[in-house]
């Protein structure tokens, strides 16, 4: 579902016909992108080309209709929800890198209303079964020590000389280890590369100053029940609505930042809530982000409600006098104001970076020969950067080649 800069209800026609072009677009851009990188390493693409820049051009060609055009290039900032950042700040040189953000590809089945996804999967609930089974071995066998800040990290120059990693806490604790895995975020990377003696070699550090930081937030917002799914039987409510550019909120947004959620009363029970998810990105979640961070709950709860009212009122059967249309609770995250995250979300590749492939690569070599190693959703494979999948698939490669370096036992 879609609506206009004037708070109007795009038709579903128009709603279909333009979304299949945005993506038939994006895909495209993907494989330009991946064409180049094949070719010269996508020199033949102007660093500063940006993924906006290659769908206005492709918006031109596609639509004669100039209202159209305006709407599907309105359409097209929805892609900062992926990467944290408008899309006029995604690097169209490196859009290969983020294609994970499309989805993954589907396989009709031999019934035609089964498709299944081989690449990705949704997991409705939440991670906590899947956290509990890959921290096991952690959690039964090793010495975990919490609420300690590491600020050092002390590395012998070459591991032939032989020399442990001793890493030294907030409360004066020095550590000793053979190896050291280096799981921060990219954002704490970035604030403490001095921790490091002697100092990362400067190809490694350059890296991890290469790569930018998104500032995705996220909102959610729960009613007593979600009214704006009248048969819960049926519910034929989309899981996704966009507000584009809304040019009726000059009070509360006179930027004209657009909004969009997904709808996470459309899981099936037990995992439906009557909620909707705000994502925000950019200027506006860091907009958001100081205007709530050290407020009171109740300060926080008004301030976001008359912000996101004018949106959520459009929503189907919205009576500002019924109890089921009032919100029960808002929460916000504020990755923004998080330390320990680097003060941001997860790691993008901005327009005007020059080698994004070679930096990752660079940071997923790590140090081997001073015993440290990195990893993390900067470090995954390519095609997983930025993802929580991506951590982890880093994290169990660093274990691998680990294992590899002092053989079976």
């Amino acid at each position: 579902m879609i609506f206009d800069s004037c708070g109007n209800k795009l038709p579903d026609e128009m709603t279909e016909k333009l979304s299949t072009l945005l993506w038939k677009i994006i895909e495209e851009a993907f494989q330009y992108s991946a064409d180049a990188h094949a070719k010269d390493n996508g020199a033949s693409i102007p660093v500063k080309d940006s993924l906006y820049d290659f769908i206005r051009r492709r918006a031109t060609e596609e639509l004669q209709d100039e209202q159209e055009r305006e709407t599907l290039i309105q359409m097209s900032e929805m892609w900062g929800a992926y990467v944290g950042e408008p899309v006029w700040k995604q690097s169209m040189r490196f859009a290969w890198m983020e294609e994970c953000c499309g989805g993954g590809k589907s396989v009709v089945t031999n019934k035609p209303s089964l498709i299944i996804n081989i690449e990705e999967m949704f997991v409705a609930s939440n991670y906590s079964a899947i956290l509990g089974k890959i921290s096991k071995a952690a959690a039964d066998s090793a010495n975990i020590l919490l609420e300690k800040r590491v600020i050092s990290v002390q590395t012998p120059k070459d591991r032939c000389a032989g020399g442990q990693v001793y890493v030294t806490t907030n409360d004066g604790s020095v550590w000793p280890f053979d190896e050291v895995v280096m799981t921060t975020p990219l954002g704490w990377l970035k604030k403490n590369l001095d921790c490091f003696s002697p100092l990362l070699p400067p190809r490694l550090s350059l890296a991890v100053i290469n790569l930018k930081l998104s500032q995705l937030e996220k909102v959610f917002i729960t009613f007593p029940t979600a009214f704006w799914i009248s048969d819960s039987e049926r519910d034929s409510f989309p899981s996704y609505t966009n507000w584009l550019c809304p040019r009726y909120t000059e009070e509360t947004n006179p930027h004209h930042w657009p909004q969009e959620i997904w709808n996470l009363a459309s899981f099936a029970p037990p995992h439906n809530h009557p909620t909707i998810l705000f994502y925000l990105y950019g200027d506006c979640s860091r907009y958001i982000v100081d205007k709530i961070h050290h407020k009171s709950k109740e300060e926080k709860f008004t301030f976001l409600n008359n912000f996101f009212l004018p949106y959520y009122s459009r929503l189907p059967d919205f009576d500002p006098n019924r109890a089921s249309c009032k919100p029960k609770a808002i929460l916000a995250t504020e990755w923004l104001k998080d330390e320990l995250n680097g003060y941001g979300s997860y790691c993008n590749f901005q327009s005007g970076i020059e080698e994004a492939d070679r930096d990752v690569e660079i940071i997923r070599a790590s140090c081997v020969e001073r015993r440290l190693w990195f990893c993390g959703e900067h470090a995954a494979p390519f095609e997983e950067c930025g993802t929580v999948a991506g951590a982890y698939l880093s994290g169990e490669n660093i274990g691998k080649r680990i294992g590899e370096l002092y053989g079976p036992k």
